[in-house]
C-alpha cells in the first residue's frame, strides 16, 4: 500500500511539473490589419500556424475622431495600414470582450519595413464579428474556403487559412457568392471566379509568406 502510494504521488508530481509546458502565454504582441466598412473601422489579427497566436479574429474599433478621419483617408486611398498595441491578453479579442488598448499605426506591414504614422493612440474594441482557431480539419485538401461577416451595411469574404502553403485574405464584396468554397484554386483565381459570378470584389488584404512551406 505504501508503495502504491509512492507512485501515485511520483505520478502527480510529474503531471503538475509538466502542465506547464502546455500552457501557452496569451500575453504580448498581436499585431493587426486595420481596414473599413463604410465609416467603421476594423481590424484583423494577424495569426500564425503556431499558438497562441492561431486564431482569426474580426473586430469593431473605435479610434478618437481625428485619427479616425485620417485613418478613413489613408483606406480610402487602398493603402495598408497596420496596427500594434500594446502587449496585451489576447483572450480579450478571443472572448469577445470589449477594452481599451493604446496602440500604434503603421503605413504598411509593421514587420515589414513599415513606417510609424501614428503612436500612442487609444482603441477601442467593441464588437467582435469573427472568431475561428486555425483548424486544417474542417478546410478540404484541394480546396480554398472563405467565412463570412457584414458590417456597417457592408459585406466581407475572410479566407479560411488551411494547412501550408496557405493565406491570408479579406474580400469585400458587392454581393454574398453561390458558393464559398472552391477547387483547386488560389487567391487569385478565386476573385477571378467571384468576379465571373458579376460580383464587384476588392482585396482589402493578402498574406502567404506566414502561411508557406
Amino acid at each position: 500500500m505504501k508503495r502504491l502510494l509512492t507512485v501515485l504521488l511520483c505520478c502527480l508530481s510529474l503531471m503538475l511539473s509538466a502542465e506547464p509546458q502546455h500552457q501557452h502565454d496569451y500575453n504580448g504582441s498581436h499585431g493587426m490589419v486595420l481596414f473599413a466598412a463604410n465609416d467603421t473601422l476594423l481590424v484583423s489579427h494577424l495569426p500564425l500556424y503556431r499558438p497562441p497566436h492561431d486564431y482569426q479574429l474580426v473586430y469593431e474599433v473605435i479610434l478618437p475622431e481625428q485619427a479616425s478621419k485620417a485613418v478613413l483617408a489613408e483606406l480610402s486611398q487602398t493603402r495598408q495600414l497596420t496596427l500594434l498595441p500594446e502587449n496585451f491578453d489576447l483572450r480579450q479579442m478571443i472572448d469577445a470582450g470589449q477594452f481599451t488598448l493604446n496602440a500604434d499605426i503603421y503605413q504598411g506591414h509593421f514587420e515589414r519595413e513599415g513606417t510609424l504614422w501614428l503612436s500612442n493612440l487609444p482603441v477601442r474594441f467593441v464588437r467582435q464579428l469573427y472568431k475561428r482557431r486555425l483548424n486544417n480539419t474542417d478546410v478540404i485538401a484541394g480546396t480554398i474556403k472563405y467565412a463570412t461577416f457584414t458590417s456597417a451595411g457592408q459585406q466581407f469574404m475572410l479566407h479560411q487559412i488551411g494547412t501550408a502553403p496557405s493565406f491570408d485574405q479579406i474580400l469585400r464584396v458587392s454581393e454574398w457568392p453561390q458558393t464559398l468554397q472552391f477547387d483547386n484554386a488560389d487567391a487569385q483565381s478565386a476573385t477571378v471566379q467571384l468576379q465571373q459570378q458579376g460580383i464587384e470584389v476588392q482585396q482589402l488584404y493578402l498574406e502567404s509568406r506566414d502561411f508557406s512551406l
